[in-house]
């Protein structure tokens, strides 16, 4: 059995009924569907947090409010389940997840490459435990995870980025993350999305650099804020990445160098790391 968590706020029902409606018609699998509207406007991170305190199946998928599923994402998501606990144990945390095609606001291709594609990252690289602290780029509904990261995870703080990313910091932790190379997901992409992909790899670093320094600082204090709630929960058992980072801001200017070239504390792209170089 599968719990799919939904967090909506406000949603467009015609885009709501087609979510609903692919979740529904997956083959192979046993789906619980779990549906939770943010009345109160908290954000989907502390949403799907509340939804989690209501999972009970062996496994659970996110699912947002407006994309549409092919009918075998869950199925293929849980063969590469398997295969990861034929070799770590059920009582491991575990993740696996997909990459997406993306879709207009009316679900039709927008083309121009895939979810993760558009994202310019290294797969391998990417779900080592440091890249993660310093940048997500597995979206929530695109993962399936067992109950053993469920209860490791715990509610989610508020300090996190993202409930994704909190979910991702705890498999790659404790655990093993696993990848289907395929667009499981039309991702829908519209002015509404707390996370979006309609940049490609080098319009975002443009985008980005044009932010300016001020923006930079402030997305790696949300990224230093968040190891440090990582670090705070899971004591002595989290990575030496995340105390690190949680201690950055109070190191030296050179002693910050050092820590991210000993801890791995990089994002992906030369550009980026630049940056990281230049203004951390």
């Amino acid at each position: 059995m599968i719990d799919v968590l939904v967090a909506t706020f406000r949603p467009r029902q015609k885009d709501l009924d087609e979510q609903l409606d692919s979740i529904c018609m997956q083959h192979g699998v046993e789906t619980k569907v779990i549906v939770r509207e943010d009345a109160a406007g908290d954000g989907p991170a502390a949403n799907f947090s509340a939804l989690l305190s209501e999972s009970r199946s062996p496994y659970v998928a996110f699912s947002d409010q407006d994309d549409i599923w092919e009918t075998d994402k869950l199925s293929a998501l849980m063969d590469k389940m398997r295969e990861l606990e034929s070799v770590c144990g059920a009582s491991v945390p575990l993740m696996v997840f997909s990459d997406a095609s993306l879709a207009d606001a009316d679900g039709s291709p927008l083309g121009g490459g895939t979810f993760i594609s558009r994202q310019g990252v290294d797969v391998a690289q990417g779900i080592a435990f440091p890249r993660l602290l310093m940048q997500n780029f597995i979206a929530g509904n695109l993962m399936l995870f067992n109950a053993a990261l469920r209860e490791k995870a715990g509610s989610v703080p508020r300090e996190a980025l993202m409930h994704d990313s909190w979910m991702a910091l705890v498999a790659s932790a404790f655990g093993k993350i696993g990848f289907v190379d395929r667009p499981l997901v039309r991702y829908r992409q519209h002015g509404a999305n707390a996370v979006g992909a309609t940049l490609s790899a080098s319009a975002k670093k443009l985008s980005r650099a044009r932010e300016g320094v001020r923006a930079f600082r402030t997305r790696l204090a949300e990224n230093i804020a968040q190891a440090r709630a990582f670090a705070d929960r899971y004591g002595p058992d989290a990575p030496d990445a995340a105390h690190a980072l949680a201690a950055f801001s109070s190191g030296g200017f050179f002693s910050r160098k050092i820590s991210l070239f000993r801890h791995g504390l990089w994002k992906h792209g030369l550009s980026r790391n630049l940056a990281l170089l230049a203004f951390a």
